[in-house]
């Protein structure tokens, strides 16, 4: 009865007509020894541990007995699934038709591509299964991403693998390739010089991009704000002037704008309503910026209503944090978009509910700053979903702008203790997990925003000391440590989204 009550396996062998039904001792065939025993003492005691060394057979066995246990399994191997081991889920989810497992392990490699390819169990595997792999997974991340999963399977065995370069090269979108990667990867690899003339036809992709791409970051977007709800201005570094896109369908504030593969995402925000009331939106629009007609589209909005979160691009995926919701609710969810299936899911929380916040990404990390005006700095592993923390600013600060430049962090700005107005800025190193003091600005800022083109800092709008709208855009070079006024904008932007194309 015992046995029946846990296993239909165990059910239909003792109560239909089968010879077994007679028997003392019955035999079963084909299964794990240790893992058999260990889940029939489950079934009398409740009492079972499950870890990476033994969930395999577990799996296998509880799925031979038909029993329940089988979904703990799953579940199991779904909260650890790692770049280390999600090949081998994804066997065990084709072995034992588990579409839910499977759904789960393609979407972590999607969100953790390049942890993925980069690992040895991705190199290890067999022609077949990599050219699967890039097959399913090429057109859901940048080509970036898909040259270096190719570039890394060739060359991990490259005296067995070389052979099959130009096979697995057609997956890769060369066309799409960015500068850098041109620049610094394609342009001087010795294994597609001497490949043959479907790689050749690769390089000469490669050369047109050299003569007609420009110098990337030649233009900043800013978009909504307080005063400009609808409005859309592009700023051109070459010819210093000022020119109007398309007008956002649905005008916000304190909304997030990022870049992916050159198309622009307006995310979130707040719509003003009649008496001033402040209503949290979950609308997402973008904009194609490579075709020649530009218009905004609607695409899937997010799935909790948000303003003053924070927003970043890692591995080709927008991830959204914090902020606050309807009823005045401030935010710990974060959810993911995942652009190639036009579809945000959730991803783990933040340690604590914060708002006004920004988030940057240096390294295969996410960094959030900012946030009630605490100095604390707060990291996110989105391979293992977790939140640590690393070294605090040494300026405790809110309402500031943040950016990544030369593989470190600036934070700009912001209001400080006592609601004070910074025109201060401090520079993070991962490396040696420290915070130093750069060049002030020339204004203090709060509520304004920053973007990197050109190797440079831009700082757009914002409110002054005063509390006054500040018109002027300042750029700082690295090089001289030095902050210079590049022009003024016509309306003054604040609570506003800015990016660099």
């Amino acid at each position: 009865m015992v046995l029946s009550c846990f296993s239909e396996y165990f059910q239909k062998l003792f109560t239909t007509e089968m010879k077994e039904k007679y028997k003392d001792c019955v035999e079963v065939n084909g299964v794990d020894v240790k893992s058999m025993t260990n889940l029939v003492e489950f079934m009398y005691t409740g009492e079972i541990s499950i870890n990476m060394d033994n969930v395999c057979y577990l799996l296998a066995v509880s799925d031979y007995l038909q029993m329940q246990f089988k979904e703990l399994c799953i579940q199991y191997l779904m909260d650890a699934t790692s770049p280390q081991n999600c090949f081998t889920i994804q066997v065990l989810a084709d072995r034992f038709n588990i579409p839910v497992l499977s759904e789960n392990n393609k979407k972590f490699i999607i969100l953790n591509y390049k942890q993925v390819v980069s690992n040895d169990q991705f190199k290890r595997q067999s022609k077949e299964v990599a050219t699967l792999f890039l097959q399913e997974t090429h057109n859901q991340v940048s080509p970036d991403l898909v040259y270096t999963a190719v570039m890394n399977w060739v060359k991990f065995d490259l005296a067995s693998n070389e052979k099959y370069l130009n096979e697995l090269t057609q997956f890769v979108n060369f066309h799409e390739l960015s500068p850098q990667i041109l620049g610094d990867a394609v342009s001087v690899e010795p294994l597609l010089r001497k490949s043959d003339d479907n790689v050749d036809k690769t390089l000469k992709v490669f050369s047109y991009h050299m003569k007609n791409i420009t110098s990337p970051g030649k233009s900043l977007i800013c978009l909504g704000g307080a005063r400009t709800l609808n409005k859309v201005m592009k700023y051109d570094l070459r010819r210093n002037e000022w020119s109007e896109l398309p007008d956002l369908p649905v005008g916000r504030q304190l909304a997030s704008a990022v870049v992916v593969d050159n198309v622009l995402y307006f995310i979130a925000g707040y719509l003003p309503t009649a008496g001033g009331n402040v209503k949290p939106t979950n609308i997402v629009h973008r904009m194609d910026l490579n075709k020649n007609f530009l218009q905004w589209e609607k695409v899937a909005s997010v799935i909790e209503e948000r303003y003053a979160a924070g927003a970043t691009v890692l591995n080709g995926s927008i991830f959204l944090f914090g902020g606050i919701s309807i009823n005045n609710c401030r935010l710990s969810s974060g959810e993911c978009f995942v652009t190639s299936l036009n579809k945000w899911i959730k991803v783990a929380n933040m340690k604590t509910e914060e708002y006004f916040i920004v988030l940057v990404t240096l390294e295969d990390r996410i960094y959030l700053l900012g946030g009630v005006g605490t100095p604390s700095v707060a990291c996110y592993d989105p391979t293992l979903s977790t939140w640590g923390n690393v070294a605090p600013m040494q300026t405790a600060r809110k309402n500031l702008a943040a950016v990544v430049l030369n593989k470190a962090i600036y934070a700009l700005g912001g209001k400080g203790a006592h609601e004070q107005v910074l025109k201060s800025v401090e520079k993070f190193n991962a490396d040696n997990n420290t915070w130093v003091y750069v060049a002030d600005m020339n204004i203090g800022r709060s509520h304004h925003t920053a973007c990197v083109a050109q190797n440079k800092i831009y700082v757009v709008g914002g409110v002054n000391f005063t509390n006054k709208a500040v018109k002027s855009v300042e750029c700082y070079d690295p090089q001289t440590n030095k902050w210079s006024i590049v022009c003024e904008t016509e309306v003054a932007f604040f609570n506003h989204s800015l990016v660099a194309i």
